[in-house]
């Protein structure tokens, strides 16, 4: 028996795939559907997850940072390091990076949202709302990811000069 070929004009490509089908899905179709919900799901968990980690480790660097930062009058400056470093500039660092982990922590929150919404809704809308957050919180990852590696090969060097000329 053959199969139907789909005629895709331009004006099927305007139009909801419902509608150039006439409205019905193969079993296939409806299947691979249950996979994808089923998919978006765990997903959507395993990004809930990992939201209130973050939360946990943002509020942590907040506690630390805060208390770095009210504890420096008492500790002064780091000894033996060959020069001078206030204490409360590693409360300032913890509060810097808690103030950064908050937006992949946005991203994680929002794509969770979003696959929630797509799963008892069947929004395409909220598909596309939970890809998007995705993307932004893998681009997030990719730019933090490069900028810390910059700094790492900028750092070293300097670490080791300044290493060096204390000894």
């Amino acid at each position: 028996m053959e199969e139907e070929v789909l005629n895709v004009s331009e004006e099927t490509k305007t139009q909801p795939y419902t509608e150039v089908t006439g409205g019905k899905f193969t079993e296939d179709e409806l299947q691979q559907m249950d996979y994808a919900r089923a998919y978006l799901y765990s997903i959507g968990r395993w990004m809930k997850f990992f939201f209130v980690l973050l939360i946990i480790c943002i509020a942590f660097m907040v506690i630390g940072g805060l208390s770095m930062f009210v504890t420096s009058p008492m500790m002064g400056s780091l000894p033996d390091v060959g020069f001078n470093l206030p204490f409360w500039l590693f409360g300032v660092l913890y509060l810097v990076c808690a103030v950064v982990y908050i937006f992949p922590a946005l991203y994680l929150k929002r794509a969770s949202n979003a696959a929630d919404l797509a799963i008892h809704s069947n929004s395409n809308e909220a598909v596309l709302d939970f890809l998007k957050n995705n993307k932004s919180l893998w681009k997030f990852f990719g730019i933090f990811t490069i900028v810390s590696i910059a700094l790492c090969i900028l750092l070293v060097p300097i670490i080791a000069i300044i290493g060096i000329a204390a000894a």
